[in-house]
């Protein structure tokens, strides 16, 4: 019988042998690492992308905390309290929308705020998120809502004349 058309599979063997496929596999390993960087830059561009999400909330928050302390030092809705908000949002690069509820004015005409009483300040910001920026086209993105309340305490006393 013919000893070289057999082989460990029989007569159906491949025409190469597995130590001739190991062995003509000279610079694969530049391959796979090539590949394996590939993939590594991607999914670390894919996590900094997503911290833009999470440094956009943590300003929000931050404005409004430095909005709701003015209006605790102050004890009043003032026209000192949007200079501050107004500041704060060119700083940050955002536009969020601020509301302030949850009061009982003890002057409804001055909006001021008794020693104690609380309130509550909601500021809402739509973030857009980039997904992909195709070149002939405008950009995909996702609208991300994002809403911070705080609420706070009155740091002021106001005797009112009755």
């Amino acid at each position: 019988m013919n000893r070289q058309c057999r082989s460990l599979w029989g007569r159906c063997s491949p025409p190469f042998s597995l130590k001739k496929a190991l062995v003509n596999r000279k610079g694969s390993a530049y391959y796979e690492l090539i590949i394996k960087t590939l993939v590594v830059i991607t999914l670390m561009a894919t996590v900094m992308s997503f911290l833009s999400i999470f440094t956009t909330y943590l300003s929000l928050n931050q404005v409004c905390r430095r909005v709701v302390r003015v209006i605790e030092l102050e004890g009043q809705v003032s026209d000192n309290v949007y200079d501050v908000f107004y500041r704060l949002k060119e700083q940050t690069g955002l536009s969020p929308e601020m509301s302030i509820g949850d009061v009982n004015y003890c002057d409804e005409q001055n909006q001021k705020i008794q020693l104690r009483d609380t309130f509550t300040v909601k500021m809402k910001y739509n973030y857009a998120f980039t997904v992909f920026r195709p070149s002939s086209s405008p950009p995909v993105q996702i609208i991300i809502p994002m809403e911070v309340r705080i609420t706070g305490m009155s740091e002021k006393y106001w005797k009112l004349l009755e």
